[in-house]
């Protein structure tokens, strides 16, 4: 998908949750988001879109953090971690995982993802009292598959399953703990995915841009009345000036692809977070830009 998609993507979101079928459809799942002890409303979607921070991933990011998730340290969750509170994030292309289901052999693709802060309630157990967490909810979207689907949300995408909470000061490993609120394991994985890319994009590996909404985007906007015309924030990998020979002149390779040398996490002190955090060190992209970019599924090397 293209960065300027995301703003019209958005705004089918948006239409999405001010329709008659989004409310009936919550009205059903009302009670299954009761017992995990949060709203889930329309409403409450609605609310975060309006002010969500708009974000747009380039592929290569996407491929980085494909690899960079398997080895990410799985460290406390923060209500700070996220790049900001609330999110709307398109990925340039979708990644795939394989169903958990043992019935099911079909790699399932997503292409981005909402999120915003959430307070849970849980009600109390023969396990655990009453208990209040302070929390991120996520929910991936995927590509819209049947064209009766397309129709129903008004978008090439759609949400894939439920949200799921992630609660703050626990790490992930925790989330399957009945105490707190069990997680399947595949929905485990898609958090690491979230927080991963989060990390990722706050980084000196990624460069940041921004993308205004054209003209006919805040027409389409503004009649909405609904979801305004913010930038979206365009997350593309960050190149280094390439290095000169003894000589000073610079040496061209003619290389067949572009790689990631070195890639690893490491725990560095995060000042905005006020805590140890893991850091991607990667040393450099090499290769022409207008290469693939390979990356190994060990993380470690990636290559072009």
């Amino acid at each position: 998908m293209r960065p300027e998609e995301t703003l019209d993507i958005k705004l089918a979101f948006a239409g999405w949750f001010a329709s008659k079928p989004a409310a009936e459809l919550a009205e059903l799942e009302a009670e299954a988001h009761a017992k995990q002890g949060f709203s889930n409303s329309p409403e409450d979607e609605l609310d975060s879109l309006r002010v969500a921070q708009n974000y747009w991933v380039a592929p290569d990011m996407v491929r980085i953090a494909e690899a960079a998730q398997e080895t990410l340290p799985d460290e406390d969750v923060l209500l700070e971690e996220p790049p900001s509170s609330h999110g709307f994030l398109v990925l340039a292309e979708p990644f795939t995982i394989r169903c958990a289901d043992q019935e099911c052999v079909d790699d399932h693709p997503f292409s981005g993802l909402r999120w915003r802060p959430v307070h849970r309630v849980l009600p109390a157990t023969k396990w655990a009292e009453e208990q209040h967490d302070d929390g991120i909810l996520i929910q991936w979207i995927g590509p819209s598959g049947a064209e009766e689907e397309r129709r129903f949300f008004g978008s090439p995408v759609a949400p894939v399953g439920n949200g799921m909470f992630m609660p703050a000061g626990r790490p992930l490993q925790m989330a399957q703990s009945v105490e707190i609120g069990a997680m399947r394991p595949e929905s485990a994985v898609l958090c690491r995915y979230a927080r991963t890319m989060w990390t990722l994009m706050q980084q000196p590996l990624a460069a940041i841009g921004e993308l205004e909404a054209d003209r006919p985007q805040r027409r389409r906007l503004q009649r909405a009345g609904q979801i305004p015309a913010a930038p979206v924030a365009i997350v593309t990998l960050r190149r280094k000036t390439e290095r000169s020979g003894n000589n000073g002149e610079t040496q061209e390779v003619e290389w067949s692809h572009r790689w990631v040398v070195r890639g690893h996490w490491r725990r560095q002190w995060h000042p905005r977070l006020q805590a140890h955090r893991p850091i991607w060190i990667n040393e450099h992209v090499k290769g022409p830009d207008d290469k693939p970019l390979l990356v190994r599924e060990k993380v470690i090397t990636w290559r072009r």
